[in-house]
């Protein structure tokens, strides 16, 4: 596909047609009308605001979709719970703050019509209790479609008998649900969406369904859907199939490809290496015309990307569109997806709507003011994250700005399959739930992930499809930092003289994720990454939220120049054993030092680049290791708390794994009790055996991994 990119930045007009670029497919938020969504469910104590200065707080609001810039749009309460005051705020996209639990009944009036909102407000929770879960479905009868559930509580196998189901049904759609939880399948006669929330001490996530009737309005019909029931029922919030377990590559995209020639195109020369190890899908960090592009000092954070000057056009210094579309098609040629890095919280201060915006001499400053959030406009002072100098915040609340924001999706979801979001916890919920509905809606393949920090499990359940496992991340760092052998420059000792390269950043202050969020769990040992796994589960995360699983990224420093070798092998092979994503940062894989230095293509660390071939080979190939299959604790004993054992099991095969982990140097023995093959499956040797204590039938050797076969 070959498509002009001649847009006027300042007029956020293209040349060659007079408008913003359009998308091919047509993408269109819902029905097309300004109807705000799905029902929305907060407590009295939080909300639905998006003030300044919620640096590290999800932001939400109350706005109307597919909108207008400039079109009138007017909030107001049609019903509110006994003793309320409470009132949206004045504004095309408001806030709301509930000030008496119950159910509220919004109105939108905007230029289609009024548009009705619930809003389901919770009393306050206490935020270090353990939030539940829910997963909805149902089950057609004869003349009527039963509802059901599946609610849990961390910490229980079983329904929790205390937790209360409430059911509503999208404000968009006409059919009711009766008392004893079913729908008269005469009554789907279109779409039906339908909500359930678990509520105990807090209350969960929803999860929804959507009910299709096999025929009438949507033109679906038996022949087309092969099945013979009335309805048929969809899961709007799971993700696409082959997201799950799929191997991530993130490539930080102007140090990745031949330094000599870094280009698209050069970038494409290398793809051999990504499909050799077995990689699934390839983040690309920023590629737009950027403030940040090459040449950029590594004490300004190197040529990172993320602060654009131009949503619609491609760093000329890495090629054309036509050259980036050849790239994406060339990694498509070896099945590997293309996840394009959004960043929509902010621009550079050099982007032409930021120079409109605090230039009272630009005609086009009227417009462009009010496209930023501002802590002081006359002091030219806008609202930013951790003192970030450089890239002012957007304001979503400007309903020009959402607009224009869509279309910047709608274009680079026609070339790529999914997208990664920066600084998601920046843009207000209402807005990831108008994209995902909007994307994937259009193509039910199309992939959303977060970075949230820490993650914010409200971004599941139909606004992400997966998270970053920050949780685990900084558990990671934290067994490192206690185990990793490193000398007093944060170099590993033993490869301390090998470790300089161009691009370095070892001397440079934190990097910026250790900056602002330390999400690790609180217990000590190796043991704190089942821990972590856990935390999913207790912060009451959605059934069908996937977790992308790191040892490292673009933000923080190479966990091999931290804590050693070792460390780094057992924490990689942590991310390949454990429930979720995995995800290699480049140059992870072949030993690279610095945290944004140019890919080291000449040097190598084979041994280490064939420790990770062979994780992936495994993670691959053994049904055991799928994302879906059980964590399951063992009993085990270990001469050192740098060690742990779990096993994971398929529930579909029955077989299960047996995995050993040490992060310390050298060698740990990990005693247990399980029955197993004495066969490495990573390495594919022998395991080496001692004497076991009283009480075990197993004493093992471990390096930094051990996976082996358990014997039913």
């Amino acid at each position: 596909m070959n498509r002009s990119n001649e847009f006027d930045p300042t007029s956020g007009r293209t040349a060659t047609d007079g408008g913003t670029p359009e998308a091919d497919r047509g993408f269109e938020s819902g029905d097309g009308s300004h109807h705000p969504g799905p029902p929305r469910f907060v407590t009295v104590d939080d909300g639905i605001v998006n003030p300044n200065g919620r640096e590290m707080e999800t932001r939400d609001d109350l706005a109307p979709r597919n909108p207008e810039a400039g079109a009138a749009y007017d909030w107001r309460i049609l019903e509110s719970p006994a003793g309320s005051t409470a009132e949206p705020t004045d504004d095309p996209v408001a806030e709301f703050e509930p000030d008496v639990p119950g159910v509220y009944t919004l109105a939108l009036e905007a230029p289609d019509g009024i548009h009705q909102l619930t809003v389901r407000a919770f009393p306050a929770e206490d935020e270090s209790d353990p939030r539940p879960r829910v997963s909805l479905d149902a089950a057609i009868g004869d003349d009527r479609i039963e509802l059901s559930v599946t609610a849990t509580v961390a910490g229980s196998d079983r329904a929790d008998d205390d937790l209360e189901i409430e059911y509503y049904v999208d404000d968009r759609d006409d059919a009711e649900i009766g008392p004893d939880g079913t729908i008269p399948i005469e009554n789907v006669t279109d779409r039906v969406r339908v909500y359930a929330v678990a509520v105990g001490d807090r209350h969960s996530v929803p999860d929804a369904i959507e009910l299709v009737p096999a025929s009438g309005a949507e033109g679906v019909d038996d022949t087309d859907t092969g099945t013979t029931e009335p309805v048929r029922i969809e899961r709007p919030f799971e993700p696409p199939d082959w997201v799950t377990d799929a191997p991530v590559y993130e490539i930080f995209t102007r140090r990745f490809p031949d330094q000599d020639e870094p280009t698209f195109e050069s970038i494409a020369d290398r793809l051999d290496h990504l499909e050799t190890l077995g990689i699934d899908v390839l983040w690309l960090t920023p590629f737009l015309e950027a403030e940040s592009g090459f040449g950029t000092p590594m004490d300004h954070g190197g040529p990172h990307g993320y602060n654009t000057r131009d949503y619609f056009a491609v760093d000329p210094d890495l090629g054309t569109m036509a050259d980036f579309e050849a790239l994406v098609d060339a990694c498509h040629d070896r099945d590997i997806r293309v996840v394009f890095d959004l960043v929509i919280n902010h621009t550079a201060d050099t982007h032409p709507f930021y120079e409109a915006a605090v230039d009272e001499s630009h005609p086009d400053h009227e417009r462009y003011r009010d496209w930023y959030r501002w802590e002081e406009f006359e002091a030219r002072d806008p609202d930013t994250y951790f003192g970030w100098d450089g890239i002012p915040n957007l304001d979503h609340g400007n309903p020009a700005v959402r607009a224009y924001l869509l279309s910047v999706v709608d274009f680079w979801a026609e070339t790529v399959d999914g997208i990664r979001a920066d600084v998601a916890w920046g843009v207000p919920l209402s807005f990831w739930t108008e994209i995902h509905d909007r994307v994937t809606s259009a193509d039910s393949e199309f992939f959303l992930l977060d970075e949230t920090l820490p993650s914010d499990v409200e971004m599941g359940g139909g606004r992400f499809h997966m998270h970053h496992d920050d949780v685990l991340r900084d558990t990671l760092e934290s067994i490192g930092a206690s185990v990793g052998t490193t000398d007093e420059t944060g170099r590993d000792s033993a490869n301390a003289d090998d470790r300089e390269s161009e691009g370095s950043d070892d001397s440079e202050a934190d990097a910026v994720a250790d900056e602002f969020t330390d999400s690790g769990v609180d217990a000590d040992g190796a043991t704190a990454i089942l821990e972590a796994i856990a935390e999913r589960d207790r912060r009451g995360a959605h059934p069908d939220s996937e977790w992308l699983l790191y040892v490292e990224n673009h933000d923080t420093d190479r966990y091999l120049t931290q804590y050693g070798r070792d460390a780094q092998r057992a924490a990689g092979a942590a991310t390949f054993t454990l429930p979720g994503s995995p995800m290699l940062y480049y140059g992870q894989e072949t030993g690279a030092t610095g945290r944004r230095e140019p890919m080291n293509w000449d040097a190598f660390d084979d041994d280490l680049l064939a420790f990770y071939r062979r994780l992936i080979d495994l993670r691959r190939s053994h049904p055991a290791l799928a994302s879906d299959a059980r964590l399951e604790r063992l009993e085990f004993e270990a001469d050192t708390d740098a060690a742990v054992a779990f096993a994971r099991a398929d529930p579909a095969s029955g077989r299960q794994v047996v995995v050993l982990l040490h992060f310390g140097e050298g060698t740990a023995t990990v005693e247990i009790d399980d029955p197993i093959e004495t066969t490495d499956l990573c390495s594919g040797d022998p395991v080496s055996e001692g004497d076991s204590t009283e009480g075990w039938n197993h004493a093992i050797a471990v390096d930094s991994v051990v996976v082996l076969e358990s014997v039913a």
